[in-house]
């Protein structure tokens, strides 16, 4: 018979082609995609093969056992964490955006967000709860969710050659999108209930992608993938069009996994099951640790996008030392040491790109 992973990736190849075909007859917003992200059927013992090799790159995994995940229904969730205070964000309109802030902050119980979440006629608003650690200094953990954190669950052999820096249980209504951001750690986005679009780009585009901190001041702009939008956005953010060209996307079903390796760029929109006009997206994040890097890694880090510690001393010595001095230089001095300067890191980051090849090449 069919493998049962393989079975789930022809379903999702047909239901992505749907919604593709929609985006180009102009039915939804986006447009088609330029590449998509690799799909396969999940095999155990394929963890370390995936995700251990030089230069990894974004892919989805379809049939893998999410646990007794896939009976999280509202009734059940209602049953298990109803009365468990959630602090929700909560916008006006459905692109949140981290530079702005364009959303507030409530605390109000699971069974209430859930039920707002909906948006039931007359709440024209969009809610998001992403778990937290009830430390808020710690990294996110489903045990403060008591029978949701042992409902979920990943193969083993998938986390084979990791540790667990942190699993964060998300939910959001449909249409939801979510800002464009990069994290430190590798992580499984695993979509649980409803789908989820997922756009990336290569770690190689971070100067084209106006990133303050680990996040873009795109914002989620880039979802609405309309022609007119993007020309407009194009006008406010030129060298975003470059990087535009060599984005990823991918259309995740129920059932799901993928693979976003550390620094690659990425935003999300939440959408309905084929077919429905509303519900909700509900996936969990696990952020994961190389062991090589863990030393590297800062502890305060609660949300994997906390510069690796090296990172951080170079950063804050650009911040804090070399553009201070070079703001003192004439306008023309100046602008020749700044760009002598970068031509020094551009140098540094090609010889590293070329470290990864020769290394892709002994493999």
């Amino acid at each position: 018979g069919v493998h049962p992973g393989a079975a789930a990736v022809a379903r999702a190849a047909a239901a992505a082609a749907v919604f593709w075909s929609a985006a180009a007859a102009g039915q939804v917003a986006q447009t088609v995609p330029s590449a998509t992200v690799p799909r396969t059927s999940w095999r155990a013992g394929d963890g370390r093969r995936l995700c251990h090799g030089r230069n990894v790159e974004p892919f989805v995994l379809s049939g893998v056992s999410l646990g007794k995940s896939t009976e999280w229904t509202d009734q059940y969730l209602e049953a298990s964490v109803g009365d468990f205070k959630a602090s929700a964000h909560v916008s006006e309109l459905p692109s949140m955006d981290f530079v702005t802030k364009n959303f507030a902050y409530e605390v109000m119980p699971m069974r209430e967000f859930l039920r707002r979440a909906l948006r039931p006629e007359g709440d024209r608003r969009y809610y998001y709860y992403r778990s937290q650690h009830t430390k808020r200094n710690k990294p996110s953990s489903l045990e403060v969710l008591g029978p949701l954190a042992e409902d979920f669950s990943l193969p083993p052999d998938l986390l084979e050659g990791f540790s667990t820096h942190s699993t964060v249980l998300r939910i959001a209504s449909a249409g939801l999108r979510m800002w464009l951001h990069y994290d430190i750690c590798d992580n499984f986005l695993c979509c649980v209930r409803g789908r989820k679009r997922v756009i990336l780009f290569p770690p190689t585009d971070v100067g084209r992608l106006y990133i303050n901190g680990s996040s873009s001041l795109l914002g989620s702009q880039l979802q609405d993938g309309t022609a007119s939008h993007l020309s407009r956005l194009w006008e406010e953010f030129p060298l975003a069009e470059d990087a535009w060209g060599r984005r990823r996307e991918i259309l995740l079903e129920e059932g799901d996994v993928l693979f976003i390796p550390a620094m690659w760029f990425h935003c999300t929109e939440a959408c309905p099951l084929e077919g429905a006009s509303g519900g909700l997206c509900i996936s969990v994040n696990v952020f994961l640790l190389r062991p090589d890097l863990e030393a590297l890694h800062d502890p305060r880090d609660v949300w994997a996008n906390r510069e690796l510690l090296p990172a951080q001393e170079a950063l804050n010595a650009v911040d804090n030392k070399a553009l201070p001095a070079l703001r003192r230089l004439p306008a023309a001095h100046r602008s020749f040491y700044c760009r002598k300067a970068a031509a020094a890191f551009l140098a540094e980051a090609d010889a590293a790109e070329a470290e990864l090849e020769a290394a892709v090449d002994r493999t």
